[in-house]
C-alpha cells in the first residue's frame, strides 16, 4: 500500500510579528509549505532575535502582523541563551520531521541557528539552507565566517541568485546548491489611492537606509542635473546616518524634490507608496539580492538599479527597470534626465506583468523540498 503518512516539514527563523524581511520571507514559505496536501508544517521562530541595546531600530515587532495561517509556531530561540538552542533542537527532533528548512543570514543569529542545523543532522534529519546572504557586506571577517559557518551546518542550500550560490560554492565546496528566484511578495494589501502625485516623476528609495544601499549617490544624482519636475520619497528606519542625509540634502539645495519618511512603513503604507511612484530607485554599492526588489515586481514597478552581482539578474534592462554602473552619480543623473519618464515607466508594465508566474512561491518551496 502506497504511505500516505503526511511528509513533516520544521521550520526553523524568524516569523511575524517579528518584522524584517527575513521574516516576512520565512512567512510566506510557510504558508505555501502549509497549503499543501500530504505536508504538515510547524515551524520555531525567536523569543528574542536582537537583544534591545543592540538593535538599533524602533521596534522588532509589529503586533499587526500575523503569523502563517495553519502553522504551530513556536517562539523558543534566544540569540543569547544557548540552552533555548538545544530544547528547541530537542522539540523539532520529537516532531520527527522530513526536512528542516532554515534561513541564513547575518551573523548574529548564526551561531544559534548554525549549531541548530547541525544538531539536527546528526540526528538525521535533512537540513536546508535558505541563503539570504553569505556575507554581509558592511561586517568584519570574523562575522562573516560565522554566517559561512551556520551555512555549512546544512545538508543542502537553496539561493535567490548566482552571486550567491558562487559564495556559497567558495565557503563550501561540497555543499550542493540550486537557485530560485526571489519570488513576489503577493500578500500586500491592494493599494487605496490616497496619495496623491506630487510631479511628473515620481522616484522611491524604500526600506531599511545602511551606507552599502547608496542614497548618497541618489541625491547626488538628483542634483546634477537640476532637475525640478521629480519627487523622491525616502521611506524607511534609519539605523544610522539621518542628520547625515539631511544635511546632504540641504547642501545639495534639492530640499523641494524630497520628502524624508524615517520609519519603519506598515503593509498599508507600503502599498501606498510603490503605487504612487513610477520606479524604484536601489542604488547599491553591494548587494547579494534584494526583497524590496520583489515588491517592487509585486506592484509592478520597475527598479533603477547599480550594476551590481544580486541586483541585476532581476532587472532586464530597459525591460522591466534600468542599470547603471554602481557610485556613477553621472551615470545615474543621465538616465534620470532622459530615459526614466513616467510614459518609459509604464510601457514596462506588460514585461513586469509577464514575469510573475515565475516568480511565485510554489517555485521556492519546489526547490527547497527538492
Amino acid at each position: 500500500m502506497p504511505d500516505t503518512k503526511p511528509k513533516r516539514i520544521a521550520i526553523v527563523g524568524p516569523l511575524p510579528p517579528l518584522r524584517s524581511g527575513i521574516a516576512r520571507h520565512t512567512c510566506a514559505l510557510a504558508a505555501e509549505l502549509a497549503g499543501r496536501k500530504g505536508l504538515e508544517v510547524r515551524a520555531w521562530s525567536f523569543s528574542r532575535q536582537y537583544p534591545a541595546r543592540l538593535f538599533p531600530g524602533e521596534a522588532q515587532v509589529d503586533p499587526a502582523l500575523a503569523p502563517p495561517a495553519g502553522v504551530a509556531v513556536a517562539t523558543s530561540i534566544d540569540t543569547l541563551l544557548p540552552l533555548s538552542w538545544g530544547r528547541t533542537a530537542k522539540e523539532i527532533a520529537e516532531f520527527a520531521p522530513d526536512i528542516a528548512i532554515v534561513p541564513a543570514w547575518t551573523f548574529f543569529v548564526a551561531p544559534a541557528l548554525g549549531w541548530i542545523s547541525r544538531s539536527l543532522r546528526k540526528r538525521g534529519i535533512e537540513v536546508v539552507a535558505m541563503v539570504h546572504n553569505a556575507r554581509d557586506h558592511e561586517a568584519a571577517r570574523w562575522k562573516n565566517r560565522l554566517l559561512g559557518w551556520q551555512v555549512m551546518q546544512a545538508g543542502r542550500a537553496v539561493a535567490h541568485n548566482a552571486p550567491v550560490a558562487a559564495e556559497i560554492a567558495r565557503i563550501a565546496p561540497l555543499l550542493p546548491s540550486a537557485i530560485c528566484p526571489h519570488p513576489l511578495y503577493d500578500d500586500y494589501p491592494a493599494p487605496t489611492g490616497s496619495l496623491p502625485r506630487r510631479a511628473g516623476l515620481e522616484l522611491l528609495f524604500y526600506g531599511l537606509v545602511r551606507p552599502y544601499k547608496g542614497l548618497d549617490v541618489l541625491l547626488d544624482a538628483l542634483a546634477k542635473r537640476e532637475l525640478r519636475d521629480v519627487k523622491l520619497t525616502v521611506a524607511g528606519e534609519f539605523w544610522s546616518g539621518l542628520d547625515g542625509v539631511r544635511r546632504q540634502v540641504a547642501q545639495l539645495g534639492i530640499e523641494p524634490l524630497v520628502e524624508i519618511i524615517p520609519r519603519y512603513q506598515s503593509d498599508a503604507e507600503t502599498a501606498e507608496l510603490f503605487t504612487r511612484c513610477d520606479a524604484l530607485v536601489a542604488p547599491y554599492r553591494a548587494a547579494s539580492g534584494s526583497g524590496v526588489l520583489a515588491l517592487a515586481q509585486h506592484y509592478e514597478r520597475p527598479v533603477i538599479a547599480s550594476d551590481v552581482p544580486g541586483l541585476r539578474e532581476a532587472v532586464c534592462d530597459g525591460e522591466t527597470g534600468w542599470l547603471f554602473p554602481a557610485g556613477d552619480v553621472d551615470a545615474l543623473a543621465a538616465l534620470l534626465a532622459t530615459k526614466v519618464t513616467r510614459e518609459n515607466a509604464r510601457s514596462m508594465q506588460p514585461a513586469l506583468a509577464g514575469q510573475r508566474a515565475s516568480l511565485s512561491w510554489a517555485r521556492l518551496a519546489d526547490a527547497l523540498l527538492g
